[in-house]
């Protein structure tokens, strides 16, 4: 892969908000995972919800949450949590690989630098030191 795909790629992988995943999770089960285009693992939380909900969960409870306990609602409350948490790590290991990927490159010219260098081969532009940071 030359050096300007590797750019295209790192460009068009754009940082996610962990919290707004979360967010989104709370509202729907699945949708943090539909922000992060995640989509067969969006439909494997929807699909479990509906599992749960339909195996666990009393009939009464889907017809009339308000007069259910909090017991009865527990098993896919629990799947509504597990989707929340996996939406706000999966963002969060998405920035990370963004961050990682742009940490071996110029600034100005986008080409890979090795670690140790303190100017770019290619642009001679100065690159930031690890002091720097």
């Amino acid at each position: 892969m030359d050096q300007a795909q590797s750019h295209s790629q790192t460009q068009s992988k754009s940082r996610k908000r962990p919290w707004l995943a979360a967010v989104l999770g709370l509202l729907i089960t699945g949708l943090g995972q539909i922000y992060l285009r995640r989509w067969l693992r969006a439909l494997g939380w929807l699909a479990l919800a509906f599992l749960v909900g339909g195996l666990f969960v009393p009939e009464s409870v889907l017809t009339d949450p308000m007069q259910a306990s909090f017991w009865d609602a527990a098993p896919l409350l629990a799947v509504g949590v597990a989707s929340v948490l996996d939406a706000y790590v999966l963002a969060r290991q998405h920035n990370r690989q963004i961050e990682v990927q742009e940490a071996n490159l110029c600034a100005s010219c986008h080409r890979e630098l090795e670690d140790d260098v303190s100017f770019c081969p290619w642009c001679a532009t100065e690159t930031p030191t690890t002091a720097d940071h």
